[in-house]
Order: structure tokens, then sequence, then C-alpha cells
């Protein structure tokens, strides 16, 4: 994980988805771990379009998602300090050593990314590659304006993250660099629509590593990533006392409760114009 924020009793953390639906839609995979999910195997749609980003740097890592064969989609905070330092490493279980590498050209970020904050977090980042992606691997589409996403949709959620928000040891990854998969509800909207909340108490969503991953929905027989994961966020109760606090953090699973996830529509527009300045 990347950073955390205190606000109040609320706490922000950045992160380091098949049933038919209403209105055409579905989430993609055929069978639906990412937090109370399955292992993804090379015969689901969602392994053609995720990939793992690994900030050799920090030696941490991030989920992607290929938009176009030589473009990828992420978090802001997953993009780090320069392209050189980012490794693609495409496969269902990449540290195990069996994944294809390619390396980062060019990055951008969202102008107004705010790295400590839970609203108006405009956490979206791109990654160009000279080499194009294996050939097994195919972009997804993007949401426009036009795409009708409403609360209580189900969407696929896609990530290499941990499977637990809670740390017993130092050095325990609880799953951490295999791809899996979990069918989400959207529960609310930012009231501007920028952002899209889901409701993880049910020990369902994403955790450390599956930032920048997608929210993929399949609309009228075409797949659409709709949502890129941004962070979970957590409260305090109010009667913890001070000096039990880190104590309580310290035994709470924090990937239980809440997450964040960019809302894509409502940012094609930069996608589109940062996508053509990496690309030319």
């Amino acid at each position: 994980m990347k950073a955390k924020l205190y606000v109040g009793s609320l706490i922000v953390l950045v992160l380091s988805a098949c049933s038919e639906s209403q209105d055409g839609f579905s989430p993609v995979p055929e069978n639906s771990a990412i937090v109370g999910g399955i292992d993804t195997n090379k015969n689901d749609t969602v392994s053609n379009y995720v990939v793992l980003i690994y900030d050799n740097p920090t030696k941490t890592y991030c989920t992607g998602t290929l938009i176009k064969r030589n473009l990828i989609l992420t978090a802001a905070h997953c993009v780090g300090e320069k392209a050189s330092d980012l490794s693609l490493a495409f496969g269902i279980n990449p540290l195990t050593g069996n994944y294809v590498l390619r390396k980062a050209y060019k990055t951008a970020t969202h102008d107004k990314y705010k790295k400590l904050s839970s609203k108006d977090r405009n956490d979206l980042g791109l990654i160009s590659m000279k080499e194009t992606a294996p050939l097994n691997y195919r972009p997804v589409e993007l949401a426009d304006a036009s795409f009708p996403l409403k609360k209580g949709q189900v969407f696929t959620a896609a990530g290499y993250g941990r499977i637990s928000g809670k740390r017993s040891t130092p050095t325990d990854t609880q799953g951490s660099g295999q791809l899996r998969n979990v069918d989400l509800t959207i529960n609310q909207f930012s009231q501007d629509e920028t952002q899209f909340y889901i409701d993880q108490k049910n020990g369902k969503g994403i955790c450390s590593g599956d930032s920048g991953g997608p929210a993929l929905m399949r609309y009228q027989g075409k797949d659409y990533v709709v949502g890129v994961a941004s962070a979970v966020s957590w409260t305090v109760p109010d009667e913890v006392k001070a000096d039990e606090r880190n104590q309580y953090i310290q035994n709470k699973d924090v990937c239980k409760e809440k997450s964040i996830y960019m809302n894509v529509k409502s940012f094609r527009v930069w996608i589109d114009t940062e996508s053509k300045k990496l690309l030319n």
C-alpha cells in the first residue's frame, strides 16, 4: 500500500471482480481471490485484459488494464517517479516466474490527482509501451459519457492484490501476486459522479495490490472498463480511545469496509487526450 490518510475518524488507504443483470449488463467472467473472490485462470476472459505493474525502486506493485495494444490504464499513484522504473508483467501469476515482460515507455497522471483525499481524487494514470502486449492479450473498451452506469449494477473487479487487509506479520503477503476476480455491486456515487463506492463489509472487494485494476462490465455483447480501483477506507469508532487507536487499526481487516473507484466515463476526455499524447 502506498499511503495512509487520517481524516478525523476516517482513514483512507491507497491500495499499492456471472450472472445476468438488467439492461443487457453482466459481469465479465464466466465464473466468479482479490478479497472473497477466486483465482483467475487463463480461460477467463478477464485474464486477457489485466497486467501487473511493478515499481522497481519501491518494490511495490499495482494492477493495470490494457486499453490499446500498447497502452495501459491504471491509478495515478501506481505510475511512480518515472517510466523506466516500471516493469509490466503479463500473466495470471507473475510472481512464480510465469509471465511475459514489457517495459514502460511513457507515463501520464491526472494533473488534479489528490493523493491524500477521500474525494475528488482524480486517481488516474496511463502507461505506454514501445512493444505491444502479448498476442493473447487484447484491449478492452472504455465507457464513455453515454454509458448507462447506475447504482446497484454488478461489475467484475480484477487485480493482483492481497486476499486480506489484516497483516499478521511484516512479511505476510496474503496471497498477493495471483490474478483474482470477484463480482461487486456499485453502492453509491460521489455527488459529482467522478467516483463510485463499494460496500466491502460482506468480505468481498479490493485490497492492497489491486490499485489501478479494472471494474469490468459486459454491455450489449462488449466488455467495458467502467472504473479504476483507487483506495479502501474505513472508520475508527468514536468510542475507541486515543491510546487504543494503533492497536485497533493493527487488528482490523482494513479491506472489509469500503472501497473507492474512479468513474471512467467522467474521465473519458482526459484519457483520450493523454492517450494521443503518449502514443504520438
